[in-house]
């Protein structure tokens, strides 16, 4: 597998086969490529839709990562989602998402 880092501005170019990281100049660069390799993880931005015709569509981030292979199945909660309560920044729209003990918070300010 290769993959190019993004722990670091520098984006050193990896590869790992049978578990062995090549191309990483840091133990972090190493420690990426390893879990890349064997679960990769993200945290997810996306938009769900709101009740108020000021700010129609509320702007939502996961608090945490989640194992790439779920974002399918969050992206479908997600766009069910409609929020009928004002909200503030950093308030839990939907908790634990996809089976894991991640959030899913308000990046924005319902006013």
């Amino acid at each position: 597998m290769e993959l190019v880092c993004i722990v670091c501005p520098k984006g050193c170019r990896m590869t790992v086969k049978d578990g062995v990281v090549t191309g990483n100049t840091c133990k972090k660069g190493e420690a990426f490529a390893k879990a890349e390799a064997s679960c990769p993880m993200r945290t997810v931005c996306s938009t769900v839709a709101t009740a108020f015709d000021s700010m129609p569509v509320l702007p939502v981030r996961t608090n945490g990562e989640i194992p790439k292979s779920k974002i399918g199945e969050l992206m479908q909660l997600v766009n069910g989602i409609r929020v009928t309560e004002k909200l503030h920044r950093g308030d839990v729209v939907a908790h634990s998402v996809v089976g894991t003990d991640v959030d899913l918070i308000a990046t924005a300010t319902i006013y």
